[in-house]
């Protein structure tokens, strides 16, 4: 036994850089050597539960022994995870063999769609649909996924953060298909809330001993108060001279509920504190994919972050104002935190990017939301009032104390599974499995339903219906050029329907891209005016999984994403 626990750490150390693994990591070891499977995870943010899973996995390639799986699949709910985590793995592959190939599966990224590399970071969306033979990125090789997914070690992590029922549902028919399949899977959480745990492995059997829950002594501290009045209201930022003063001289992240408000603060504390662009960053979802990485790769510049093992903390001022997509996942350390009230699981993930690292010691502060209108969105308005009422009552709190978190969150959220939706979904998902001869497309992952923006820089022009032909040709021309000169889907984003028809009736959105053959003019793509001259016309309507274009022209800054978007849909 002593001469396994020192094979596990000299592992940690030469490949990891991590000296004195946690004993949940040495425990999950063995249970994945052991195949002790399904296995679920529970441990604080930032105490290495990637590296627990990833651990035994890679020695497979020192030993060359592949008796876990000779591949992994590792599933997140957002791209921006998929994406940072996959870079910070290559990071360990290269120490142990410059061949162990780690690839990224997703819409933006689609290098894996057969799921044929060592490792392959992937969504939640891109899992199902590689699962049940409904991938467009295959071709006739519809089976190639599914067998793929047969034959790896399959890992859900972050299981928290999807807050639909629906998605729930769908991952807990996945997640019993592959127990009856024998496919060895992991769950890892940090802040999972008891009624999800039961609801996900209601009809699974899973020993005790593959229940690790992880309860680390925390060597960082952060202390953390409310503020009694919000952040925003009133189309005003309330920042107090205080607060701003600390933004000023602390490396700082502030993360609030809505677009909107992210793009108000920022543009305040950069007025404020006389910022130029190097020193502030803001980040959200509507940003095209270009713009979102070169803000995501900003913000990690600015923020101490760690690297090689060594914590690296940027000079001069450092402050990145953010939605939610900053919640998980991302590697960095912020020494002051402000952020809006949000349910307990979104609030310990946001206290997870300040005073990450051992040692370290950090402020949090808590502003309520504004009750006024629909202010409480994306989150229901019982999650943030039991979430205040909680703080109010436990006014010690140590967010940083991982029972004090499984308290916290299980005392105030009640996530689940629907029960009628999760049997409707795994019959839907055998009949994808057991009828090959035809390709599903009856699968759905989300209940929301996606649509893709293009944004391009152009002036509509002349709006009199005589002369929409030579407008429309004009506006081709723009969007062909725009075409030739870079990847376009480099100047889109995917985002909600809801958001698309907010857009459309401000009238931002008046022309759908159709990926149609036009062999009149030679092209794989046509433009379609969406919306009718005539009052008495009906509109053609906003319709999902279709590509629709924002004319950048005062409506969209590569600095602060849409400009006119009030949607309350992150």
């Amino acid at each position: 036994m002593e001469e396994i626990l020192m094979s596990i750490k000299n592992f940690y150390k030469s490949y990891l850089m991590i000296s004195n693994p946690h004993k949940y990591q040495e425990f999950t070891w063995e249970c994945i050597k052991r195949l002790n499977f399904p296995l679920f995870i529970k441990a604080p943010t930032g105490s290495g539960k990637t590296e627990a899973v990833l651990a035994p996995f890679l020695s497979q390639f020192i030993d060359n022994n592949f008796t876990i799986a000779p591949r992994m699949i590792y599933v997140l709910p957002m791209r921006v995870l998929v994406n940072s985590l996959a870079d910070r793995v290559r990071q360990y592959t290269r120490r142990i063999n410059p061949h162990i190939s780690v690839e990224v599966q997703h819409g933006d990224v689609p290098n894996s769609p057969f799921f044929m590399a060592d490792i392959i970071f992937t969504t939640l969306d891109q899992f199902v649909y590689g699962f049940a033979r409904a991938s467009g990125q295959v071709g006739r090789h519809i089976d190639i996924p599914a067998g793929a997914i047969a034959s790896s070690l399959v890992v859900f992590d972050e299981a928290h953060m999807y807050r639909d029922e629906f998605t729930f549902s769908i991952m807990r028919a996945v997640m019993e298909i592959l127990y009856k399949s024998n496919i060895p899977f992991v769950v890892m959480t940090a802040t999972m809330p008891e009624t999800l745990e039961r609801s996900l492995f209601e009809n699974i059997n899973m020993p005790e001993d593959c229940k690790i829950s992880a309860s680390i002594p925390a060597s960082n501290t952060l202390d953390f108060y409310l503020e009694k009045g919000p952040l925003y209201s009133d189309d005003e930022v309330n920042i107090p001279e205080v607060i701003l003063d600390k933004i000023r001289e602390k490396k700082t992240l502030i993360v609030v509920n809505q677009v909107k408000r992210a793009q108000k603060i920022y543009e305040d504390i950069k007025l404020r504190l006389n910022l130029n662009d190097k020193q502030i960053v803001l980040l959200h979802s509507r940003f095209t994919k270009a713009d979102r990485k070169d803000h995501e790769e900003q913000a990690i510049s600015l923020i101490p972050r760690k690297k090689d093992g060594k914590i690296v903390i940027p000079e001069g001022v450092g402050i990145v104002v953010s939605t939610q997509v900053l919640e998980a996942g991302i590697d960095f350390s912020a020494e002051f935190l402000l952020t809006e009230l949000a349910p307990a699981d979104s609030l310990v993930q946001r206290a997870g990017r300040c005073a990450r690292y051992e040692g370290e010691r950090g402020e949090m502060v808590i502003f309520p939301v504004d009750g006024k209108d629909r202010n409480h969105l994306p989150y229901k308005k019982e999650h943030l009032e039991k979430t205040l009422e909680w703080l109010k009552r436990n006014e010690q709190f140590n967010i940083k104390n991982f029972n004090e978190v499984c308290s916290f969150v299980n005392e105030t959220l009640d996530y689940q599974a629907n029960d009628y939706e999760a049997r409707d979904t795994l019959i839907d998902l055998y009949e994808c499995v057991l009828y090959a001869d035809s390709k599903p497309d009856n699968i759905q992952v989300r209940k929301s339903k996606p649509v893709r923006i293009l944004v391009v820089d152009f002036s509509l022009g002349i709006e009199n219906k005589k002369y929409r032909k030579k407008q429309k040709d004009e506006i081709e021309e723009i969007v062909e050029n725009s075409i030739k000169k870079t990847n376009i889907h480099e100047n889109t984003f995917d985002t909600d329907i809801g958001v698309a028809w907010s857009l459309y009736n401000k009238k931002l959105l008046k022309w759908e891209l159709k990926w149609e053959l036009d062999k009149e003019k030679k092209k794989n793509w046509k433009l379609i005016f969406i919306k009718k001259d005539n009052p008495d016309e009906e509109d053609i309507k906003i319709s999902p999984f279709k590509t629709y274009i924002l004319n950048a022209e005062s409506n969209y800054t590569s600095e602060k994403g849409i400009i006119n978007d009030d949607s309350f849909i992150i």
